[in-house]
């Protein structure tokens, strides 16, 4: 019996997804990604030895307080799960609302360059993403 969550999401996009998830290690997202790395195509574990295979994992630096690794296994509808060991649900909440936001502009961002658009974006100091896009003839 595997002893991971799997959580449902709307991420498509595996270029988009690895972009931003090596933003978010490299960010460090408040200590929560910091001394982990991604990888891909390996397996992650849960407590008991059982193990699945994921597409992207995040391998997270182990301290006292768990840092159990994260991973994002394509489904056969083309999305992908996030995977994360019961363990480290805390922590798992706070990277899935940091990383869905930053996935939505990415992919956003990716699809206007794809039809042409010139970007500009900026974050507010409320949060708030503003994205301009500009197609000139």
């Amino acid at each position: 019996m595997s002893h991971l969550s799997h959580i449902k999401t709307q991420i498509k996009n595996s270029i988009v997804l690895e972009k931003v998830l090596q933003q978010m290690i490299y960010s460090g997202i408040n200590g929560i990604l910091t001394g982990a790395r991604l990888e891909t195509n390996c397996d992650i574990h849960d407590p008991f030895g059982n193990s699945k295979v994921a597409e992207f994992v995040v391998r997270r630096k182990q301290n006292y307080k768990g840092g159990y690794d994260f991973g994002f296994k394509l489904t056969e509808t083309g999305e992908f799960e996030f995977l994360t060991r019961d363990g480290s649900k805390r922590d798992a909440q706070k990277f899935m609302e940091t990383l869905m936001p930053w996935y939505a502009r990415e992919n956003a961002i990716a699809a206007l360059i794809a039809q042409g658009f010139e970007i500009e974006s900026q974050i507010e100091e409320d949060g708030t993403v503003k994205i301009v896009a500009g197609k000139w003839a």
